[in-house]
């Protein structure tokens, strides 16, 4: 597998496993539906750049759009009934896996305190993957 794919998967992962989904759907319908960046701002309520920065971190993490386009596709379903592990709460975030209450960014707590997680959750969307091609 290309190291790319491994890592644009990553970002979707730590994006799902931090509560932040917003970002998958509007990959999706981007991506895949074929939904302008306007019409998903408004949508989800994220600013229209901040969303095409999503979007330009995928593409590049992937390599190109069509890989991209493959990877949402193929690992959609799998991320989207993730349950994320990083919840809001007053004051900031809690971690359900190991019971923190965050006072850093909540990605950077699951990209670093939950790799194994991470890393399991992009396993199996490769799995899954190689799984529906042949």
């Amino acid at each position: 597998m290309p190291e790319g794919v491994a890592e644009a998967l990553r970002y979707l992962a730590v994006k799902v496993l931090a509560g932040d989904l917003v970002v998958l759907y509007a990959l999706k319908e981007y991506l895949i539906d074929g939904e302008s960046p306007s019409t998903l701002s408004h949508k989800y309520r994220i600013g229209k750049f901040k969303l095409r920065g999503y979007i330009q971190r995928v593409v590049e993490k992937a390599g190109n759009y069509r890989v991209a386009q493959a990877i949402v596709r193929s690992s959609f379903n799998t991320l989207a009934t993730l349950t994320p592990i990083v919840v809001k709460v007053p004051g900031g975030y809690y971690c359900t896996v190991c019971g923190k209450t965050l006072t850093m960014n909540p990605e950077r707590h699951v990209r670093l305190e939950h790799r194994d997680l991470v890393d399991r959750v992009v396993a199996d969307c490769v799995r899954l993957a190689k799984r529906s091609k042949s």
